[in-house]
């Protein structure tokens, strides 16, 4: 969940202005037509790029903020997963990457609950875990990298016994509370802040977690495969005639040999040598094979990660396990690291094939020599290319779009396991000439550049949610092909009196569209819906978020309004593009200005004569209108763009299923149409024939009656006509008893004659309305698609209501059944749209 997710959407209650304290409020000022007409003037010519209209409006202050985010104005009070507990990696079992990552305030919470599960045992501890948690995230924001977790917690805790200042029992009970505590934490354990490079100590984190199991199941293979190697050794020594000379056969008795003459034992053992001996080539390949095997020392660098020269800090240097290279080329360079190191490690990974195939006696000299001289990593397995150490390319998004084009698409291209970290800034155009705005062109999207690599793992996150990324770089890590990660950390604080956190503004990107979520797997198939994974963007099926928004009007009435966070709204946080920005004056009261997301909402011929503005709040709780530059608007229409072009991907609004959609609920309704037509032209037929059948019938009686052919027989009335085939069959065969027999079809009952409902089920999205309706009237199928259940279990009232409630529109409602229902007429006319 984002942080403008978690704002309150409560039903607004009549409470005393003086509980509205917190909420902005508009300013009052008088309005007037002319003053308006001459501000918007001015507005339109700033917003269309006018630089002298820039100089007659009031530049924004540093203290504003979207409105959306004004409640996270005071970051030191937010809760966020910040910082994490790394768990130590181990080589004993490969476990889950989720499992040995957790937030501290995760950790806490289950630590103390672990030696005082009670709801009032450490009760003290336990209200003042937060505490805790909002110290160590004060302090290791300022931190770069992990750092040993049980030093610091054991620091903070005593901040804590300081701070509480307690006396006598209350301070040993809280004493030994924190003492349990700090024995909860593992050994080896790290805390991470969300510092400079998160993603990258997460990624590494991630590496470790998966090579140490990987390398210590290797070992035991390589050992397996000594001790087969030497069995063969044994099994051919025990064929030579060393095998029982007598000293080897005194030392084949053991403890008793004592007692034995060697000598004489030798001479009456059998001398003859029934079974072939190793050949001498055999002999001296798998003697070349022991000795790789038995010399071989595994790398101790199992992460290596190359930058341009940016990484300068002391924690690159803290641990054996990764190394850092610095080249202007990240990419080329990673390309030839992974190369030399495949290379180190074919001759390993070909003595233990050799090995294998010795051991189940298979090796053909023919077959495999040829093939084991040309080993090299495009020959190796899955498992051995995900032995090789890690090689990490960490780009920048400007060179990697520029110079470094080139080496990312053929890095990407080659099938090497290769991991490539790019860090990105939403509101920068990685492909910009250095004499270019942000937006004076169409944004380059990195992600959507690694799409066009077809078989490149490719992944665009954020540390900001490091579940996500964690996802991401699992997924990476258990593929063979190169991957691309293209990942946002958020700016630093734009100013002392907005001191909004990196995670925070990290969190508003991914809300505005400006770096959305998706990851795409090779490995899951060669479909789109296979390989796209769109999970945790918000609300991923409109264009831009939309949030509840309270302030109090210019009556200091509570209003509220729906407000979309857009491009526009994340720009604002951007210390040097609010030169983009300028306040709209109080006094100027015009239709023509149209919130920033209405406006994009909007055809483009229908806003040349708007003006676009976006809301803010300042650290007074004044609540502004923004105008800023058409380039801003540009720039939002290229991320929704963008942001549609991965909704499609993901088959959201994606415009061929509505297409196939439309095509399908055309195709039912005329195949309804044509039966329709075909049982109204039978029921026609038939009541033609039903007609002149008892027309000739009357006739025929009153000929014999006036011809007295039937004196005898009582008059009998002509039958009455019905208005459906079946029940003029049934009637005349005598079938319907005489209460139920229909009487003749008068002209005004011929016009609400009974038409049967029906319901266009495969179009049905189970969205239950109908069945709310009237769960006997509607039913649902084994697939939960609607049927239309018995007539007479409801009304037709209910029948047109479902009709209209129905999102996909595939009730209809037909005719009524019963002609004395009320309000026949309109319920006839609301009906009419859903039965054509």
């Amino acid at each position: 969940m984002t942080p403008i997710e978690s704002i309150s959407d409560e039903e607004e209650i009549d409470i005393p202005d003086a509980d509205h304290r917190d909420l902005p409020k508009l300013t009052t000022a008088v309005k007037d037509a002319k003053t308006t007409r001459e501000l918007m003037f001015v507005l339109r010519h700033f917003h269309l790029g006018d630089p002298t209209a820039s100089e007659r409006l009031a530049q924004v202050d540093d203290d504003l903020l979207p409105a959306l985010l004004n409640p996270y104005r005071d970051s030191s009070r937010l809760l966020y997963n910040y910082p994490l507990l790394l768990l130590p990696r181990s080589a004993e079992a490969q476990t889950p990457i989720h499992d040995t990552v957790l937030s501290l305030d995760q950790w806490l919470h289950q630590a103390a609950a672990e030696f005082a599960p009670g709801k009032e045992s450490a009760r003290i501890l336990k209200d003042h875990l937060p505490w805790l948690a909002h110290q160590l995230r004060q302090r290791l924001a300022q931190i770069e990298g992990p750092v040993n977790a049980t030093p610091v917690l054991s620091e903070t805790a005593s901040m804590l016994e300081e701070h509480l200042q307690l006396k006598g029992g209350a301070q040993e009970q809280l004493s030994g509370d924190l003492e349990r505590l700090l024995q909860q934490v593992p050994a080896g354990a790290e805390l991470l802040g969300y510092g400079r490079y998160p993603a990258l100590h997460l990624l590494i984190h991630t590496a470790l977690s998966k090579a140490l199991p990987r390398r210590a199941r290797f070992q035991e293979q390589i050992a397996e495969c000594i001790r087969g190697l030497k069995q063969l050794f044994d099994v051919e020594w025990e064929k030579s005639d060393e095998s029982i000379e007598p000293r080897a056969a005194r030392d084949s008795i053991g403890l008793g040999s004592n007692y034995f003459n060697p000598d004489a034992l030798s001479a009456v053992m059998d001398h003859s040598h029934g079974t072939r001996q190793m050949p001498v080539e055999r002999r001296e390949r798998i003697q070349r094979t022991l000795s790789i095997l038995e010399s071989w020392q595994p790398d101790p660098v199992l992460v290596r990660f190359v930058h341009v020269g940016s990484l300068t800090d002391d924690w690159c240097s803290e641990s054996s396990l990764y190394e850092a290279l610095a080249d202007a080329d990240p990419c080329a360079r990673a390309m030839q690291v992974f190369d030399e190191k495949a290379a180190e490690h074919a001759e390993i990974f070909s003595a233990v094939r050799i090995a294998e195939l010795e051991i189940k006696g298979i090796y053909n000299p023919e077959i495999h020599d040829p093939w084991f001289a040309g080993f090299r990593w495009n020959a190796f397995s899955r498992e051995e290319l995900l032995l090789v150490p890690t090689t990490i390319a960490l780009g920048a998004a400007d060179q990697i779009a520029d110079e470094g084009l080139r080496s990312l698409s053929r890095l990407l291209n080659s099938g090497r396991p290769v991991q490539i970290l790019i860090r990105v800034q939403p509101h920068n155009n990685p492909g910009a000439a250095p004499d270019e705005g942000p937006f004076q062109a169409f944004r380059t999207e990195l992600g959507y550049l690694g799409i066009a690599h077809r078989q490149a793992v490719v992944t665009q996150s954020s540390p900001a949610r490091h579940k996500h990324l964690l996802d991401c770089f699992n997924i990476a890590f258990e593929s063979t092909n190169t991957s691309l990660h293209v990942i946002n950390t958020g700016q630093r604080p734009i100013s002392k009196l907005v001191p909004l956190n990196a995670w925070l503004v990290a969190g508003a990107a991914i809300e505005s569209r400006a770096h959305p979520f998706f990851r795409i797997n090779p490995a899951a198939g060669d479909s789109a819906l296979a390989r796209m994974d769109f999970s945790e963007n918000p609300q991923e099926s409109v264009d831009w978020p939309v949030h509840p928004f309270r302030y109090l009007d210019e009556n200091g009435h509570v209003a509220e309004e729906q407000l979309g966070f857009t491009f526009v709204d994340y720009v604002l946080l951007i210390e040097r593009l609010r030169g983009s920005f300028r306040y709209i004056p109080p006094e100027c009261d015009s239709p023509a200005l149209t919130p920033v997301d209405r406006y994009l909402a909007m055809p483009r011929d229908q806003t040349r004569t708007l003006v676009p503005f976006v809301w803010a709040v300042d650290s007074n709780l004044i609540l502004h209108r923004l105008v800023f530059s058409i380039d801003l608007i540009n720039a939002a229409r290229d991320r929704r763009n963008y942001w549609r072009a991965l909704q499609e991907m993901a088959g959201i609004r994606n415009k061929h299923v509505e297409r196939a959609i439309a095509a399908t609920r055309d195709e039912e309704q005329r195949q309804a149409a044509e039966a329709r037509a075909v049982l109204q032209a039978q029921h026609t037929e038939e009541l033609l024939r039903v007609r002149t059948e008892a027309a000739g019938e009357a006739m025929q009686r009153l000929t014999d009656m006036l011809l007295g052919l039937d004196t005898m027989a009582p008059p009998q009335p002509a039958r009455a006509v019905p208005s459906k085939t079946v029940a003029t069959t049934a009637q005349e065969e005598g079938k319907l008893p005489p209460e139920e027999q229909t009487a003749p079809t008068t002209k005004s009952e011929e016009s609400l004659e009974f038409e049967e409902p029906w319901i266009d089920t495969p179009l049905c999205t189970s969205c239950n309305d109908c069945l709310k309706v009237n769960a006997l009237l509607f039913l649902y199928n084994e697939e939960k698609q609607a049927l239309l259940g018995d007539p007479k279990n409801g009304t037709y009232a209910q029948l047109v209501e479902a009709a209209e409630l129905c999102p996909a529109k595939c009730i209809h409602p037909g005719m009524p059944l019963n002609p004395d229902e009320p309000n026949l007429d309109a319920l006839i006319q609301r009906a009419v749209p859903f039965n054509q």
